[in-house]
This record gives C-alpha cells, structure tokens and sequence, in this order.
C-alpha cells in the first residue's frame, strides 16, 4: 500500500510539472552496443543477435526490469554499406505501472581510411510506446489515518493510457588497429532523442531530454598462436571508459573485461562525477564463450552483479543483469559466405572484419 501511495504522488507530481525522464540503462553496455551507439550496427563481419535483461534495485517492492533485444548484420558488397540492425527495448516500471516500448531500425555507413582505420556512422529511427496504467495507482485521498483505503479519489485521470511518438538518434564510431594485429581501439559518441518527443499524457510540454554518449576502450590481444589463424590460447584484456549524460544527470564508468580461455570476468566503477561520492556503484562480471560451428559461430552468457557502495543508498539493493549474444561470422546479405538465403561460399577476412573480443 505505501509503494502505491509513493508512486501516485510522485506519478502525479511528474504529469504538473516540467519533468525529464531517463532512458532505461545497463550496466553491460558492452553488450548492448546498439542501444548506446546506433554506429556500431555492423562494425564486424556477419550477423550478431543480443539479448539483455536487467532487474534494477532488487530491494525495492516495486520492480524496474528492463529488456533489450537487438540484431544487426555488416555487409561490405555494397559500396559504402556498414550493416543495417534492428532493436526493441522495453521496459516495466514501478511493477508494471510505467511500461515504456521502443522498436527501432538502424541503417549505418563505412568509409574504411586506410587497412588499420575505418570510421562508422549509424542512424536510428524509432517507433515509442509508453502506457500508464491509471487503475493501479493509489493517491492520498484515499487514504484513513484508522482505516487506510476506504475513500474514493477526486483524481480524474486523463482519457488516454498511452503516449506514441516518432523518435531519431545517430552516433560515430572511430576504430583503429596496430599493425601487429594485437591492439584494437573503438572511440565513439552518440547522440539521441534528437527532435526532443513530448512524453506528456495530458497535454503538457514534457520533451524528453536528449541524451550524450561518449566512449573508449582497447583490446590488447596476447593470444599465442602455434600456426596459421591456429590459437592454442586465448588472452585479451579490454579495458575502457563510458560517458552518458540526460537531464544534467551524469554517468561515468571504467573498468575493464578480460578474457581467457572462453570464460570472461570483469569490473566496472560507476559514479555522477569524477570524484567518489553517494551515487557510487560497482558492478562484477563473470560469463562464458561457447563455440558452436568452429571459429564461425559462438554464443556468450554473461551475468553481471551490481551493488551500491555508498551506505547512504544500499536501501535500494543490488542490481542483476544478463546478457546473451549469438554470433555468427560466415552470414552476409549479399553474396560472399552464407548468405541469408542459405548460399554458403567460404571466404577470408579482411583484417578488422572478425568479433575482436
């Protein structure tokens, strides 16, 4: 009862007044690369299917779950094609209350520079719902000191449950490799919510904010190798940074995943600013690489747990998010391996073309 209370004043509160709200957010971006940064659609050869989930504040009655489903294809046979992607992202909020629907198409653009560098700029253009459910809500008036919920509200809630509206964003990526092949970088930035929709239900001006995204990491490859593309041991480190900001909120992450012998670990800092203080978050990641046909194909299970640091907010819990990623190497649209029609023709890679990590 005292969660409903809480969410249909606070609800309300958001509906009179100028509010932004926030993008839902995960702490694998690593792993929800499209979400973040439409340019990374296609970045490497063949096809790649992702699936995230994330149950934020576990100690909290009302559940915030977040899904995020994406696929994207590269396809170098069309001249200056990068890949084209689809994504739908969805979340529940306050236990279903708030429910917040997104289905996007994403197109992006090569132009390779040299055999080490290339650089990518992706698009997207979505399709947003987001529902409230008014039935649920539970305000103050109705509410006896002695005998709780026993009034009928004067809240009059608005003829439509729903808000719909077009939504754009775009992002680039740079990306190098040394000339030994042992170290990639990526640096990238996105922006979205370019045209601000209004997300109000009754008539009020509520555009969203946008949202700035900016990254970087490397890859420092050690694997050896007894032969020709023949690894006896797989040893990467990955360490990078990760910048967002919404509605003068402000998220900074570094960390770094290693990968060994097809199992992943990684740790991640996360914190408002460049300074330790109560927002601080650290996030632990463990998961595995399974091959599936050979070196062509794998799928990755990745399990991240994320706790508060700051005792000031451990009221709220930790976090759970999994991710599940399915790749494909030998899959292209047009000609070349194994087309989406079946038509399989084996060719070799061109030098940053591969899933580097």
């Amino acid at each position: 009862m005292r969660t409903k209370l809480l969410l249909g004043i606070t609800l309300l509160s958001c509906m009179l007044s100028s509010v932004f709200a926030q993008d839902p957010d995960y702490s694998q971006f690593y792993n929800a690369p499209t979400y973040y940064n439409p340019a990374y659609v296609g970045l490497t050869q063949g096809l790649k299917v992702r699936f995230n989930y994330r149950r934020q504040w576990t100690k909290i009655p009302a559940k915030f779950n977040s899904y995020n489903f994406s696929a994207d294809i590269g396809e170098r046979n069309l001249p200056g094609a990068g890949g084209i992607g689809i994504i739908v992202n969805s979340t529940r909020q306050a236990s279903g209350y708030i429910r917040n629907n997104m289905f996007g198409f994403l197109p992006s653009v090569r132009i390779p520079l040299n055999e080490n560098m290339i650089i990518q700029t992706g698009f997207l253009a979505a399709f947003v719902q987001k529902r409230m459910d008014w039935d649920g809500l539970l305000f103050s008036d109705q509410l006896d000191p002695v005998y709780g919920n026993i009034y009928n509200t004067k809240f009059v809630p608005p003829s439509d449950d729903r808000v719909t509206y077009p939504d754009f964003s775009f992002g680039t990526i740079f990306q190098f490799q040394g000339s030994d092949n042992s170290i990639i970088g990526t640096l990238g930035g996105a922006i979205h919510h370019l045209t601000r929709p209004n997300e109000s239900f009754i008539g009020k001006n509520a555009p969203l904010a946008r949202k700035y995204v900016a990254h970087f990491d490397l890859i420092f490859d050690f694997s050896q190798s007894s032969g020709f593309y023949q690894k006896t041991r797989d040893f990467k480190i990955n360490p990078g940074i990760f910048f967002q900001n919404q509605a003068k909120m402000n998220d900074y992450m570094v960390g770094m995943n290693i990968y060994f012998s097809r199992v992943y670990i990684g740790a991640w800092y996360k914190n408002e600013t460049l300074e330790y203080d109560q927002y601080s978050h650290f996030s632990l990641m463990g998961g595995i690489n399974i091959p599936v046909n050979g070196d062509d194909s794998r799928v990755k299970f990745m399990y991240s747990y994320d706790m508060v640091i700051n005792a000031e907010h451990i009221f709220t819990g930790p976090s759970h998010e999994i991710s599940v990623i399915f790749e494909f190497d030998d899959i292209s649209l047009i000609g070349g391996g194994s087309s989406i029609t079946g038509v399989r023709s084996r060719r070799g890679y061109e030098r940053m073309e591969c899933s580097p990590f």
